[in-house]
């Protein structure tokens, strides 16, 4: 009997499970852009919005490690969300740039 043919397989760490999902970045994202959009950029609603768009950034930078790790393996909502992300970050991005 051979026994390297009744070994387990290996398991897969966490990291190797975690799979992108775009879905918290586009929320934070538009809470962001809805604040952007009713509020005064630079009043002290900045207080507010401007951890949340550190936040999304930092959620984006997570979500980018994660797909370069499971070699872009993401289901098309996937791809739709992580479009609408970065579309969300350019135009919240523009609105804090083109205020001042």
């Amino acid at each position: 009997m051979n026994k390297s043919s009744n070994a387990p397989a290996p398991h897969p760490t966490d990291e190797e499970k975690q799979k992108p999902g775009w879905g918290v970045p586009v929320v934070v994202l538009g809470v962001v852009a809805l604040l952007l959009r009713v509020v005064d950029v630079w009043s002290w609603w900045a207080l507010l919005w401007a951890p949340l768009f550190l936040l999304a950034l930092v959620l984006m930078a997570f979500e980018w490690r994660l797909l370069a790790r499971s070699r872009r393996r993401m289901g098309g909502l996937d791809w739709v969300l992580m479009v609408v992300a970065h579309l969300g970050c350019a135009a919240s991005l523009a609105v804090v740039l083109g205020a001042s």
